[in-house]
């Protein structure tokens, strides 16, 4: 204001004019403050709103985790012991890295030694079995299947095996 104030002073204009031109300058410096004060406004609405909303979700979410925590599902869970199991024990595996003489007996990459006898049930048995055809089961002990069975005693050597339940070559396999 005070540079428009110098400037009028040097120029010999009318009073009417100056009043004018004062009146106007008033009225724009104004509508400047109220323009600030109106984004102050904008800003300070606009923070309380998020903080506001944030507030509104950490309360939600501590409810919902409250409610989940409280959700007791022991009385709808029913269990079926006479049911099949869906995972079998193994605790012979590993990859045939030798065949004996007699094609029933083979040592494993882990070290292991195995015989299978006339006992050993070959395969997966029980009502959810897939169909024989349709197992990874081969005719044969070669090297390079992948052999996956169960033994009653793992401290013996060689083990005699209770059941084979996967004899397979994935890279090369007979049928």
């Amino acid at each position: 204001m005070s540079a428009y104030k110098n400037v009028m002073k040097q120029i010999h204009a009318s009073e009417e004019f100056k009043n004018k031109m004062q009146n106007e300058m008033l009225e724009y410096e104004i509508k400047e403050k109220r323009g600030f004060m109106k984004n102050v406004r904008l800003m300070v609405g606009s923070f309380v709103a998020c903080i506001v909303i944030a507030v509104i979700a950490v309360v939600t979410l501590t409810n919902i985790n409250n409610d989940v925590a409280s959700l007791d599902l022991t009385d709808r869970i029913v269990v079926d012991n006479s049911g099949p199991a869906a995972s079998v024990m193994l605790n012979i595996e590993g990859v045939i890295t030798e065949v004996g003489e007699d094609g029933m007996s083979f040592t494993l990459d882990n070290g292991m030694k195995v015989v299978v006898t006339d006992e050993t049930e070959l395969g997966i048995d029980g009502p959810t079995a897939p169909p024989k055809e349709e197992q990874l089961f081969e005719p044969t002990f070669r090297v390079g299947n992948l052999i996956g069975g169960f033994t009653e005693d793992t401290s013996a050597d060689p083990v005699t095996a209770a059941v084979i339940y996967t004899n397979w070559n994935f890279e090369n396999p007979i049928r």
